[in-house]
């Protein structure tokens, strides 16, 4: 009994470091927005050179976190962990010193090394915690990823107004650091769960280049030459598709794939991902047209605006007891599939009741309980349909399409409100993420039923 109330203590301190990494994550991200303008007017530099400091990021973070998947898979993910904290140190330190705009968007690209974060401790949870301790794990961590992600955009003002701008960035600095300490000391040195392998550089490559190319077309979309980019990636991509398939599985010290695409072609991987680009599509769109919605609304300055997204974090912890009691009778299918329907119905409403703030907030609140819902189920369910070797690579793919389908939801969402004008263009824009859950909920309604008699950690096989 004493010994399993030490393994149950080792978990929870584990746990507790994973978080850390996660919220260093969170907050980085986050802290930056709502100090775009104060970052132009001290630089020096235009509106679009400013958005370099959040385009550099997510290309970064983007490209990035399925090469580091794979290489913990490989290497072993606690290692690769503490890489990507210290990277997400260096570059945060970086830009806080940084003179000039192309110094800060460098160090903005090292930070970007931190989006294999999220995943990775995903991967970890499936690797170090029983089974019985996962769902709670999962949801906890997604819990943290989303409420320091609304703690940074809160606190972003009063950082500004009682230090610096530089104090953005070494803020967060200072927890990636200190994050390193509970992971390197409680996690156990597990050998990677693959044997020696030569990794696919240049599939590596491709995969970066026709990714970049496509995040950067979305984020240009529509100012002139946009659709160039697009060209390429179409050119690139199925180049790189075509070398992982011939690229099979290897025995040691030869070459094996970037990404296995069969595990891709897993009934719940391909559902569960294909659920995750519609939910970042309306997640992330909404996190631009709902503040927007608030300021001509309500003429709201940039801190109600701040506290007004709060609702968001509340409703990730509101949520989080029913998501363990719906992940223990139903797993976590049921919560993915019930937190998209929470939070289209959300959107919904807000299409049809936005006339007084608090109308907002409550639309706000069920958002985030459905976001939050849902997003602590795709995670559980990609790490846990795959086999143990797979799991690193597995997760950042699956936290990727979350990136892409935010990006495709901000440039859409941004484009409608700029070709319409008024209210009745916020009205399409939420109408149009609301029929993105919509999709989502029938992806999600796609991935196999649980069966009751697999044993735990059983990893499924392809359709």
């Amino acid at each position: 009994m004493r010994g399993l109330d030490l393994l149950k203590r080792a978990a929870t301190a584990a746990l507790g470091g994973l978080c850390l990494a996660t919220a260093a994550y969170s907050v980085l991200q986050s802290l930056v927005v709502p100090a775009l303008g104060v970052f132009q007017r001290e630089l020096g530099t235009t509106p679009s050179g400013a958005a370099w400091l959040l385009t550099a990021f997510l290309l970064s973070a983007s490209i990035s976190t399925p090469v580091l998947g794979r290489l913990a898979d490989a290497y072993g993910k606690r290692r690769i962990l503490l890489v990507a904290l210290t990277a997400m140190s260096i570059g945060a330190l970086t830009s806080a010193l940084a003179a000039d705009l192309p110094v800060m968007v460098a160090g903005r690209v090292i930070q970007g090394l931190g989006g294999a974060v999220f995943p990775l401790c995903f991967a970890l949870v499936r690797d170090h915690l029983p089974s019985e301790s996962r769902p709670r794990a999962f949801v906890v961590i997604s819990t943290v990823m989303s409420v320091g992600g609304a703690a940074g955009t809160i606190t972003a003002g009063p950082i500004l107004t009682l230090l610096s701008s530089r104090w953005l960035f070494l803020i967060p600095a200072l927890i990636s650091a200190l994050a390193m300490i509970p992971v390197a000391l409680l996690l156990p040195r597990a050998r990677p769960t693959t044997a020696p392998t030569k990794i696919d550089w240049y599939g590596a490559a491709l995969l970066s280049t026709w990714l970049g190319l496509l995040l950067f077309a979305i984020s240009r979309f529509p100012e002139p030459g946009w659709p160039w980019p697009l060209t390429a990636t179409a050119v690139v991509a199925p180049l790189w598709w075509r070398g992982q398939r011939r690229t099979a599985p290897t025995p040691p010290n030869r070459r094996s794939p970037l990404i296995d695409v069969r595990t891709l072609a897993l009934p719940t991987v391909r559902a569960t991902n294909a659920a995750t680009l519609l939910l970042g599509f309306g997640m992330f769109g909404s996190w631009m047209v709902i503040p927007l919605l608030i300021v001509d609304r309500f003429a709201a300055g940039p801190t109600v605006v701040g506290l007004a997204m709060l609702p968001t974090a509340v409703g990730n912890l509101l949520v989080m007891p029913v998501h363990r009691r719906l992940t223990a009778r139903q797993g976590p299918r049921a919560a993915l599939a019930a937190g998209i329907a929470a939070a289209g119905l959300s959107y919904l409403a807000l299409a049809v009741w936005h006339d007084t703030l608090p109308q907002v907030l409550l639309g706000i609140l069920a958002m985030g309980a459905g976001i939050g819902l849902a997003f602590s189920a795709v995670g559980a369910l990609v790490v846990e349909a795959v086999p143990a070797e797979q799991t690193g690579v597995s997760a950042a793919v699956n936290t990727v399409m979350r990136t892409v389908g935010g990006s495709l939801g901000t440039a859409v969402g941004g484009s409608v409100l700029t070709w319409s004008a008024g209210e009745s263009s916020y009205v399409t824009v939420l109408l149009l993420y609301a029929a993105a859950l919509a999709g989502a909920l029938i992806c999600a309604i796609q991935v196999p039923r649980p069966t009751l008699t697999a044993p735990a950690g059983a990893v499924e096989s392809p359709a």
